[in-house]
């Protein structure tokens, strides 16, 4: 499975996980987990044969937002900036964030508008405030690029 905590074997400290099926949540129950590197192999309770298993590829796993520690000032969890508008610092629209990528170097958010954008993720220097409760990003960018 791929993880986007950081690091990647952190997501085994917060159970029960959840897997959606259907539209629906459910909590699932680990048997066995190992850890080769950045992998993270994982036996879910109830999935047994090969077709068990194979039903759980492309699933997404989530945890109860209140086992997730308190951020700093300043940072954010992937999940609360998508769906959050982005202007920029002149005030042009420039869509509705709808991923993040890693990059290795910095994260890159992903916005969907009139085109696509993909603006780094550099505090002061692109991203320049993040109003939560408003849910908008005001970056300083070009609009055309």
């Amino acid at each position: 499975m791929h993880s986007f905590t950081s690091p990647e074997d952190s997501l085994l400290q917060y159970m029960p996980w959840q897997i959606c099926r259907s539209g629906r949540w459910q909590d699932v129950s680990l048997i066995k987990v190992d850890v080769q590197g950045r992998l993270i192999l994982a036996q879910v309770e109830g999935y047994i044969t090969r077709e068990d298993v194979a039903s759980l590829t492309n699933l997404d796993i989530a945890v109860d937002r209140g086992l997730l520690p308190q951020l700093p000032e300043g940072e954010y969890y992937w999940f609360d900036l998508v769906g959050m508008e982005v202007v920029t610092s002149s005030g042009v629209m420039l869509g509705t964030v709808t991923e993040l990528m890693p990059t290795g170097a910095n994260d890159v958010l992903v916005i969907d508008g009139e085109k696509r954008h993909l603006v780094p993720w550099l505090m002061e220097r692109v991203v320049q405030a993040v109003d939560m409760q408003h849910r908008r990003i005001t970056v300083d960018w070009d609009p055309d690029f």
